[in-house]
């Protein structure tokens, strides 16, 4: 069995469950705020870590695939450097190793682009997708180029559920609104103003650490003297719920908010988002 690595950040669904699968390692992902580094020194870091992974663990000839969200999701909302992307598409193309993006959250329009590695100017080996495909009707895909396609032996890849009439339709409908309403566009437009109004509350309390995003996927992150701070996360995001705004949470220390407004969401809808946002601010954090 071929290995894979797997650049993951997430203990929540791993814990209790070990030992896991073989065969499967960790490489840093390019998280700028968290190491303290500009993006070329974390892009250089974490490529340096990749390439000793492959002298140490696992040799590229043995290893099948290379999986990346091309923004990350559990583990905070963030937005890897273009040239990480680029050059991990370079390396995995050098080595003969596929390239997987995972675009089950970013997928479809959610960062202003119909996929997110649009933005990085890569074409992945394989494209895993769902949630936003089908407006909630339960639907997920593995897109790939014909030639990898052919090499499943017929029968080695499907379930139950496979071709569901009405998740497959439910899928064309949400394509074509996307398309004919400007989805896309306005998940650009929106994410852009969502940004800028947070980055103004930034400014105004040191709580917020930073602010990032691609499109309507965007992160708060908390910190606190440098370091994670959970319990401000969870005060603000209480305190939003009492005046009728849902925030979820996110990170590896669950110091993230992170915001994921419907693509149809207006801007008068983003500005009354944020003005709540900023009374949670005003009474949990400084």
């Amino acid at each position: 069995m071929p290995n894979s690595i797997f650049i993951t950040s997430k203990i929540t669904l791993r814990k209790h469950y070990q030992p896991l699968v073989a065969g499967v390692f960790v490489a840093p992902y390019p998280y700028s705020y968290y190491y303290g580094m500009d993006d070329d020194a974390t892009t250089d870091f974490c490529l340096r870590e990749l390439k000793r992974l492959f002298k140490g663990q696992t040799a590229p000839h043995e290893t099948a695939c290379v999986v990346i969200e091309p923004v990350l999701g559990e583990g905070g909302y963030v937005v890897p450097p273009t040239r990480f992307m680029q050059e991990l598409r370079g390396i995995c193309t050098h080595y003969g190793i596929l390239l997987i993006a995972d675009e089950v959250q970013s997928g479809f329009g959610r960062t202003g682009k119909f996929f997110a590695v649009e933005h990085y100017g890569i074409v992945p080996d394989v494209l895993a997708v769902a949630k936003g495909i089908a407006s909630g009707v339960p639907l997920s895909g593995v897109i790939t180029r014909s030639e990898l396609a052919a090499k499943w032996t017929p029968g080695s890849h499907g379930g139950t559920y496979g071709g569901n009439a009405l998740a497959c339709a439910a899928a064309v409908a949400t394509l074509k609104v996307i398309r004919e309403e400007g989805l896309v566009q306005n998940a650009d437009a929106r994410g852009e103003q969502l940004r800028r109004r947070l980055r103004e509350l930034q400014a105004q309390y040191s709580a917020i650490g930073d602010v990032r995003g691609l499109g309507l996927m965007d992160a708060v992150e908390f910190s606190r003297s440098g370091q994670p701070d959970p319990d401000t996360t969870k005060a603000v995001m209480a305190a939003a719920l009492e005046v009728g705004l849902i925030l979820l949470g996110c990170g590896t220390f669950d110091n993230v908010i992170r915001w994921i407004p419907p693509l149809v969401v207006t801007s008068q809808e983003i500005d009354q988002g944020v003005e709540i946002f900023a009374k949670a601010l005003c009474k949990c954090a400084s």
